[in-house]
């Protein structure tokens, strides 16, 4: 079985039937785009129970984000999902009660209870979220929440202030809605966030929606690209909490992400600072804490993403790290096309030219040669009474402007350059009619006395 490295993007999402508010649908994906296409009819795939049409179009309302495996985000859907029956919340503490479904055999007359999976509102689901995200299972991880839907998040805000528990500070809460150009000026920087469900402001980050979230390593690429080279083979590291030798765990070993840091430590080493550092009895993962190098402070889940990815993403790595192609536009291909003709003069004139000159006269030089002979072409062409080809081009100066204009007829588009260029120019076909000035008929009127 092949391990893969942490995912870059993994959530559970609550979605709402536009047209029925009270229908809703939990789940868990990679792609929310993707997925919420595909519970719309507009992509294959999908789930049964929202497949109706008369429940679609549906919306995403909700993600929670910042899962360690898809295990993970699993395990957090079926407990949101069956918030009655999970094992993750204690008896005491659970707000949906089981209850169980009576059903009566037709045949044998006999009577079967069946336990059933409760009807929840808005309010429910988003209490039993905020129930998940304060539990011992689920408290520590390095989780998010984002709102889409600005009525979903004052149904949060409500149920925030008057509950009891508080979410640690370390989980954000945030509304990510599209700014309008009524709103885009009153809203705050995109990394501002809500980091308390206790907040009576909203607060918009992100650039909106579901098409706003990074979903790709690119953030890990500079930190990844560190470590390939302060980790490489043959270099002889100490760990920067314990001051050993890393030796044959180089590779394994976690960095600081910072510029200028040198800090690499065992992952072991680094737990325990960190841990040291928060001050929580019984935890065997930290969260966050301060460089030993540079004291900035590190989320726990950012370094060892990165090392995973270093260690186990290999087509990751390589995809992240690829120059993306360049765009061969129109413009591009003909600015080719004419450097391909001023370079293509006789070798041994370019040769003979002097070193010393400057790069404009070289190439004022170049223009004024290709204009001689093409000028000479016409005239040979003229001579030969040839008609010019529709895709031919030569250059001709503009007597009225220094700019000369590139014009095809074809497409009717037009480019003015400060050099001289091509301009397409059709000449009468024919030769040029003698001008004959006919007598007037009046010279034969009768001259009246």
């Amino acid at each position: 079985m092949e391990i893969r490295p942490i995912p870059a993007f993994y959530c559970c999402y609550l979605l709402r039937s536009t047209v029925r508010h009270s229908s809703l649908y939990v789940g868990s994906t990679p792609n929310p785009v993707r997925r919420l296409a595909q519970h719309n009819g507009q992509v294959k795939g999908g789930a049964v129970r929202t497949s109706k049409e008369s429940l679609r179009p549906w919306e995403m309302v909700c993600i929670v984000s910042g899962f360690p495996s898809n295990i993970a985000a699993l395990q957090f859907e079926w407990a949101w999902q069956n918030t009655h029956i999970t094992r993750r919340i204690p008896p005491e503490q659970r707000i949906t009660a089981a209850y169980s479904k009576v059903t009566k055999s037709s045949r044998t007359g006999r009577t079967r209870r069946k336990p059933a999976r409760p009807r929840m509102s808005l309010t429910d689901k988003l209490s039993n979220l905020h129930l998940l995200l304060r539990v011992h299972s689920f408290a520590r991880w390095p989780l998010e929440a984002r709102f889409f839907s600005e009525d979903v998040y004052d149904v949060w805000k409500r149920w925030a202030e008057r509950v009891d528990g508080q979410i640690r500070d370390g989980i954000k809460i945030s509304l990510d809605v599209k700014p309008t150009s009524s709103t885009e000026s009153e809203l705050p920087d995109k990394n501002a966030v809500c980091s308390q469900a206790r907040s009576k402001s909203k607060i918009a980050v992100g650039k909106g929606g579901l098409e706003g979230l990074d979903l790709s390593y690119g953030l890990l690429k500079a930190p990844v690209e560190k470590g390939l080279f302060m980790l490489a083979d043959g270099e002889d590291i100490n760990c920067g909490v314990c001051n050993t030798p890393i030796g044959h765990d180089a590779k394994s070993a976690l960095l600081c992400p910072e510029r200028g840091c040198i800090l690499v430590s065992h992952l072991t080493c680094l737990s325990k600072t960190f841990l040291a550092q928060e001050g929580v009895e019984g935890a065997i993962v930290p969260t966050e804490g301060n460089c030993p190098g540079c004291n900035a402070k590190q989320k726990w889940v950012d370094l060892v993403k990165g090392r995973s990815l270093r260690t186990r993403g290999q087509t990751e790595v390589e995809k992240m790290m690829k120059k993306p192609k360049e765009r061969k536009t129109k413009a591009v291909k003909r600015k080719k096309q004419v450097s391909a003709i001023l370079t293509a003069e006789d070798p041994e004139a370019e040769n003979d030219n002097d070193n010393d000159k400057d790069d404009d006269d070289i190439h004022q030089e170049e223009v004024e040669t290709y204009e001689h002979d093409e000028t000479n072409d016409l005239q040979a062409r003229d001579m030969a009474d040839v008609p010019i080809n529709d895709d031919e081009w030569y250059y001709r100066e503009d007597e009225s402007d220094d700019n000369v204009s590139v014009v095809s007829e074809s497409s009717g588009y037009s480019v003015h350059s400060a050099v001289p260029s091509p301009t397409r120019s059709r000449r009468q076909q024919g030769k040029k009619l003698e001008v004959v000035i006919e007598d007037s008929d009046w010279d034969d009127a009768l001259v009246l006395d």
